[in-house]
């Protein structure tokens, strides 16, 4: 999935543009500027061109790892808004049930001394409950217990679309053993003598009575059990595939065939009727035959870990010390924390964005104007109808369903507009003083609405984003493209901009998105949302063909090509359908054109930590910000024409070897 400021913004947000310049290169200005690097030729690195003086003058936060303009830019406006609204909830009177959730919430989470208390009695509760377990089958029957009280099991469990029907519903089964981000990272050295002093730290810190040879003893079982685990987990790229394949059981057949699971318990949370995906088997199979063989403290030791690990901060500072410096050292994490302020209100805007986001909407984005935003959505729709109808290589069949895909596509545009597209959360009761409860109340909350919406038609209409997000996204089993008011800001959108620049900038967003019905995983998904091949296998193998071809040329780049196919192939999609929809037969002038691939390129701008390039490098479906512009822009004949590049310019391809999906 995807990610203007708005000069008609009259709250807080707004009060940055009367705002003196900035006076830190970190200060997010109301509408940044993106001068262009004459000393740097458009065909050579565009890249460089668009993004190096903006890139160049900007510091990056202590407290961030990355920067991405386009997005952060407006996020960080729209955390400043939030922090101010969090900062003056508590004095809000006659709040309504919901938005007095988000304030009980926040209130507990601002206090460290309670939290730090309320840290400390969840991991004595936990600690002795497991310690009071003495078998196998206790243990597994107790980790299925806690998962309608907020706490999860060694599996999960929840409501998915039915793969021939996604208006019906079906149970997700799923397990993973993989605490670090990617199987690479169990290859160095240097992060697995860290990784496992961080859980003997972990152990010491939840049994302050253990002899440290016993903590070292515990902290490399659970390696050798992560390490056995990976053998069997597939690789974040099939992973990235496995959501659009099926492999669809019924309970009844899961129960016979993983007994040690005691999947009978785990079910009798979900209508018997209900079919169970199993996207990972692996993992259940690992369980299975593993859960006997192994100690049963080790299994004990590791639902501890994954239980309490990430909640345990003001209670216990060391061990948190050394995971956020675990996180710095290996994965590119900040180099400080956020204020608590902002902690807090991240966290509560996180788990309750719904809810505050329909407070904040109409006095972030007052009187907002839909219309623009539906004619650039408008135009590149048609655009991509008209490139499908000129296909050559497709089926009669299969340009059939294509066409069908984009034309039958749902738009949900701006924001929701009724109770069944916001999709709240149950309402609960918060506390002010026990931020570890309220976790596990939110938790429950998820639970109980997980639970009701398998005992329900699927809910096709609710938004999988709330509206202040800065991003957007389409769903496959819906064939459904949102677009949240959150990211129609500057670069993305301008209300005062010029129609091509935004088709150049939202409109390769909504290319983008659509892009995704016909992408590696969309393509396998009809018009209704059905997962069914309606391409021939000829259709198949001339995607792949080109697909490959994509693989290459990322691959090239110092990218995972397989694992960044589907968004590449949609950025690519984006790109080319923004243009033709800008440009009709390619009439217009130079320097629109320009204007066109300048506003596209400055949405990839970004500051990032190398050690977190290399962690999205390996885990991240999407390439990085300099590949999203400089690999897709030589796939177009137009931007080499329109900067008049030569033959062999590293912006250029040779049209044989230029990628044309559709």
């Amino acid at each position: 999935m995807l990610k203007l400021l708005l000069p008609l913004l009259v709250t807080p947000l707004m009060a940055q543009a009367t705002k003196p310049a900035p006076k830190s290169s970190s200060e997010i200005p109301a509408k940044r500027e993106f001068p262009l690097n004459s000393e740097i030729s458009p065909c050579q690195n565009f890249h460089q061109y668009v993004c190096s003086k903006a890139e160049g003058a900007f510091k990056l936060r202590e407290d961030r790892s990355r920067h991405l303009f386009a997005f952060s830019d407006s996020r960080e406006r729209l955390l400043e808004t939030q922090m101010k609204f969090m900062k003056e909830l508590p004095h809000q009177k006659n709040l309504d049930e919901r938005t007095a959730q988000v304030r009980d919430y926040y209130l507990a989470c601002m206090d460290s001394t309670a939290k730090a208390r309320d840290e400390k009695a969840e991991v004595k509760k936990l600690k002795a409950e497991l310690d009071q377990i003495k078998s196998l089958e206790e243990f597994i029957l107790y980790a299925h217990a806690q998962m309608p009280r907020g706490l999860g099991g060694l599996i999960r469990l929840w409501p998915t679309n039915n793969l021939d029907n996604p208006k019906e519903i079906d149970a997700m089964l799923y397990s993973s053993l993989m605490e670090l981000p990617d199987h690479k990272y169990y290859e160095q050295k240097d992060l697995m003598a860290d990784y496992e002093k961080q859980l003997v730290l972990f152990f010491q810190s939840v049994d302050p009575k253990i002899k440290k040879a016993d903590a070292v003893k515990k902290a490399q079982a659970q390696i050798a059990l992560e390490q056995d685990f990976i053998k069997v987990f597939p690789v974040t790229a099939v992973r990235h595939q496995r959501w659009s394949e099926k492999r669809v059981a019924s309970q009844k057949d899961l129960v016979k065939k993983y007994p040690n699971l005691k999947l009978d318990v785990l079910f009798k949370y979900a209508p018997e009727k209900l079919a169970v995906n199993t996207p990972i088997p692996e993992s259940l199979d690992f369980l299975n035959a593993e859960l006997p063989k192994r100690d049963l403290q080790i299994w004990k030791d590791a639902y501890l870990y994954g239980a309490l690990s990430g909640v345990m901060d003001d209670g216990y500072p060391k061990f948190f010390a050394s995971q956020f410096a675990f996180e710095k050292k290996f994965f590119g994490g900040p180099a400080q924390r956020p204020v608590r302020q902002e902690r807090c209100t991240s966290e509560a805007t996180r788990l309750f964005s719904k809810e505050i986001d329909a407070v904040l909407i109409e006095k972030v984005f007052p009187n907002f104007d839909e219309s623009k935003v539906n004619e650039v959505a408008s135009r590149i729709r048609t655009s991509i109808l008209q490139g499908l109808e000129k296909n050559t290589w497709l089926s009669k069949d299969g340009k059939k369903e294509a066409l069908a895909k984009i034309r039958t596509a749902r738009l949900q545009l701006v924001k929701p507009h009724n109770d069944r597209e916001w999709d709240f959360l149950p309402v609960k009761k918060y506390s002010i003083k026990q931020a570890i409860q309220n976790l596990r109340t939110y938790r429950e909350a998820r639970w109980e609405k997980s639970m009701q919406e398998m005992r329900e038609p699927a809910n096709m209409d609710a938004w999988g984003m709330s509206p202040l997000t800065v991003n957007a996204y389409y769903s496959s089993n819906e064939n459904k493209f949102v677009l949240p008011i959150g990211i129609l800001q500057f670069p993305f959108y301008d209300k005062d901009g010029s129609v091509i620049e935004n088709l150049g900038a939202v409109g390769a967003v909504v290319g983008h998105e659509l892009g995704h019905s016909i992408d590696d995983s969309g393509s396998k998904y009809d018009s209704q949302g059905r997962l069914r091949t309606w391409m021939t296998t000829r259709d198949i193998m001339e995607f792949n063909l080109r697909g490959q071809k994509m693989i290459e040329q990322f691959n090239k780049a110092d990218h995972d090509g397989k694992l960044t196919l589907g968004e590449n192939v949609a950025d690519l999609v984006g790109l080319t359908f923004a243009y033709n929809a800008a440009f009709p037969e390619g009439k217009g002038s130079e320097k629109d054109k320009k204007d066109f691939f300048v506003a596209y390129g400055r949405l990839w701008c970004e500051v990032i930590r190398p050690d977190n390039a290399k962690l999205l490098r390996k885990t991240d479906p999407h390439s990085s910000g300099p590949a999203r512009i400089n690999e897709q822009v030589k796939q177009q004949p137009a931007f080499a024409e329109t900067f008049q590049c030569k033959a062999g310019d590293p912006m250029t391809l040779q049209e044989k070897d230029r990628v044309q999906i559709w």
